[in-house]
């Protein structure tokens, strides 16, 4: 079958969702996926065998409107003659929207994405991502100075935390600070996998962390409330931001991190 996925962002949630596309493909569907534009160029070259198309970035998080969310996702589907449409979200403010809700009232939104999919959670775990080792090796070359380092994202679309906040968690490494240098996110890869020690917000690359299974010491500065944080196993250190860090708000701005509280 033609099955579509309606996820159009954030990055997070998308890369929790590619396992449920590789998933059915490996069972013989073709999966087509509709994203935010601003992603496009790093999903398709990272899951090409996922038919994504772009949807008009509009708004920002949660305040962009529903046929950001919903709509042109579903027009886009309709046109690419899916006999099957599945939207993920596990919150939406629109009757309808979410499939199940039974479901979505008694499950995280990662394990809801699953069920309604049909999918067994534990595939997750089983992200597969193309790598570009000429793009990894080209950014590690240019952001590390030399091993040991740590590596930390302490940036999304709601809240910056300073260097300076979370060095006690450093154990006195050089640090390397993920930042705006590159527009494909995976190009992170390898800085990312090399580091000593990492330190996120939960954040997409937390995300890409955890469904990977890189083995490095690793904190996970919580930020969102339990129904909005994914399932973590494999071997953060939990530290809930307010308690280890000063926390900087900004105003929210479009970001290529960007989650929001459409899940």
């Amino acid at each position: 079958m033609r099955i579509g996925l309606v996820q159009t962002r954030g990055i997070g949630d998308i890369i929790i969702a590619l396992p449920i596309a590789s998933y059915l493909i490996n069972r013989g569907h073709e999966i087509f996926w509709p994203i935010d534009g601003r992603f496009l160029q790093s999903f398709a070259d990272a899951a090409p065998q996922i038919h994504f198309r772009p949807v008009t970035p509009r708004g920002n998080g949660d305040r962009a409107p529903a046929s950001f969310f919903v709509d042109e996702p579903l027009a886009i589907l309709k046109s690419e003659g899916c006999d099957v449409t599945l939207p993920l979200y596990s919150y939406f403010s629109r009757a309808g929207v979410v499939v199940n809700p039974a479901l979505a009232a008694h499950l995280k939104f990662d394990e809801y994405k699953y069920a309604v999919a049909g999918v067994p959670f534990a595939e997750k775990w089983r992200l597969e991502i193309r790598r570009n080792a000429d793009r990894e090796r080209a950014l590690y070359d240019r952001m590390v100075p030399s091993e040991p380092y740590a590596c930390l994202h302490l940036e999304a679309s709601d809240i910056a935390i300073s260097t300076d906040a979370v060095k006690a968690l450093t154990g006195g490494l050089p640090v390397v600070r993920i930042s705006p240098q590159t527009e494909i996110i995976f190009d992170w890869l390898l800085v990312i996998e090399k580091a000593s020690h990492l330190i996120m917000l939960d954040s997409c690359y937390s995300n890409i962390v955890e469904q990977l299974g890189f083995k490095n010491q690793k904190h996970l500065l919580l930020r969102s409330p339990r129904e909005l944080t994914p399932v973590y196993k494999n071997g953060w250190t939990f530290v809930h931001k307010r308690a280890a860090v000063a926390p900087t708000p900004r105003a929210r701005q479009p970001d290529e991190n960007l989650q929001g509280s459409i899940r």
